[in-house]
C-alpha cells in the first residue's frame, strides 16, 4: 500500500535549503571555490617546476603566489566546512519540527504503543544521521566528485595521453582496490 506522503525528510530538507536561499547559495558558491581553489597550488608548483628545469631563477613572487594559493584553498576549504556545519544544523532544526508536527497529529494509542525511548530516539539520532549524511556525506562526496573530474580535465588539456592512460588504468586500480579490501575484511572477520 503506497502513502502519499507529503511532508518526508527531502521535503524538509527542501523546504530547510528555500527557507535560507543565502545560506544555500553561499555553500554551493563556496564548495565550488573550494574545488577551483584546489587546482591552483599544483598548477602554480607545475609552473615553477617548470620554469627551474628550464634552468631560471625561483622568483619571490612564484613562492608568494604558491603559498597564497595554498592558503587561499584552506580559506575556502574552512568556508566550506563552517557553512555546511551550519546548513547541517538549520536542516536538522527543519527535520525536528516537521517530526515534531507529525507527532502532535498521531493518535494517542499509537504513542502508547512505542517504547518510552524510541520515539526520543528518532528525535535525536535518527535525525543527527541524516544530517551527517548530507552534510559530511553527499555533500562532501560531491565536492570530492567534483575535484577529481577537474584535475582529471586539467590532465587532460594538459597531457591528452597521460589522461587517456589514467582513464585506462583508474578503474583496473579501483577493481584491485576493491578485491584488497575485501581480502583484509575476511581476513579480520576470521
Amino acid at each position: 500500500m503506497k502513502t502519499n506522503c507529503k511532508n518526508g525528510v527531502f521535503t524538509a530538507i527542501r523546504m530547510a535549503a528555500a527557507s535560507h536561499p543565502l545560506l544555500t547559495a553561499g555553500t554551493l558558491l563556496c564548495v565550488a571555490a573550494s574545488v577551483a581553489a584546489s587546482l591552483l597550488p599544483p598548477l602554480l608548483l607545475a609552473r615553477v617546476i617548470d620554469k627551474l628545469t628550464a634552468g631560471l631563477p625561483l622568483t619571490f613572487w612564484a613562492v608568494v603566489a604558491y603559498f597564497g594559493s595554498l592558503a587561499l584553498e584552506g580559506g575556502f576549504s574552512s568556508a566550506q566546512e563552517s557553512l555546511l556545519v551550519l546548513f547541517g544544523q538549520k536542516m536538522t532544526h527543519a527535520l525536528r519540527s516537521e517530526m515534531s508536527r507529525k507527532l502532535t497529529r498521531l493518535p494517542a494509542s499509537t504513542l502508547a504503543a512505542q517504547n518510552p525511548g524510541e520515539v526520543a530516539a528518532r528525535f535525536s539520532g535518527d535525525v543527527d544521521t541524516v544530517e551527517a549524511l548530507f552534510t559530511s556525506g553527499i555533500i562532501s562526496m560531491v565536492a570530492d566528485a567534483c575535484r577529481i573530474l577537474s584535475i582529471l580535465a586539467v590532465i587532460a588539456v594538459k597531457n591528452p595521453g597521460l589522461a587517456v592512460i589514467l582513464l585506462l588504468v583508474l578503474p583496473l586500480f579501483a577493481v584491485f582496490t576493491r578485491h584488497v579490501q575485501k581480502r583484509m575484511l575476511a581476513a579480520q572477520l576470521d
